[in-house]
């Protein structure tokens, strides 16, 4: 077996055990780990939605950020770069969160529900495969968000600025935020540090270089 697709299926285990060790801090049960809910949490807690029962700043989201921030840094891979067809990435991104959460979920969960049992990730699994076919198509016709170019080092730092600051503000004040779970300050500090280095454990060379 190849190298690297060993090192595939070593992280897709690595994932595995991610979900049910999120699980085992608080998680819930059918949704150990999983970006689009995440991400929708986070939109909940600040207000950018009213739905009661998922408001979280979710501090997997600010370990897979910083965690993958310091990996490029010590990998010294890090550059400022940004996208051209910035409202149309935009949208398209919209459709894809939209489209994940109509289905409960990623494409980690996804996969998740399935390796459980719940046949209704099937449903999500043929529309994945549907919109993935329907992008080829539209790729062979010549379609491309072109490339990304480089930008101000500033502007490369402001992702990870901003998740730091949300952690030190969900810690220090976190009645800032609007929490839909019972709020257990320690659980959340340990996620965060957790999704760190399951993101620098994931993305390390296979060969240790």
């Amino acid at each position: 077996m190849k190298k690297e697709n060993l090192f595939v299926i070593l992280t897709g285990v690595v994932i595995g055990i991610a979900a049910l060790v999120l699980t085992a801090l608080g998680n819930p049960a059918n949704m150990g780990f999983c970006i689009a809910c995440f991400e929708r949490d986070i939109a909940g807690a600040v207000g950018l939605h009213s739905a009661a029962k998922v408001q979280y700043v979710r501090p997997e989201i600010i370990g897979l950020v910083l965690g993958s921030f310091l990996m490029a840094l010590a990998s010294k891979e890090w550059k400022a770069r940004a996208g051209s067809s910035s409202a149309l990435r935009f949208v398209l991104g919209a459709f894809v969160m939209i489209g994940a959460l109509a289905f409960l979920g990623c494409p980690l969960r996804m996969v998740l529900r399935l390796a459980g049992g719940d046949l209704n990730a099937v449903v999500g699994l043929a529309g994945f495969a549907s919109g993935i076919f329907l992008g080829t198509l539209f790729i062979r016709k010549g379609f491309t968000l072109q490339r990304n170019y480089a930008t101000k080092t500033l502007d490369g730092t402001v992702l990870p600025a901003v998740m730091v600051g949300l952690l030190i503000l969900f810690l220090a004040v976190p009645a800032l935020f609007k929490v839909s779970v019972t709020l257990n300050i320690g659980g959340c500090f340990s996620k965060s540090i957790f999704m760190a280095y399951l993101f620098l454990s994931a993305n390390a060379s296979p060969t240790g270089g």
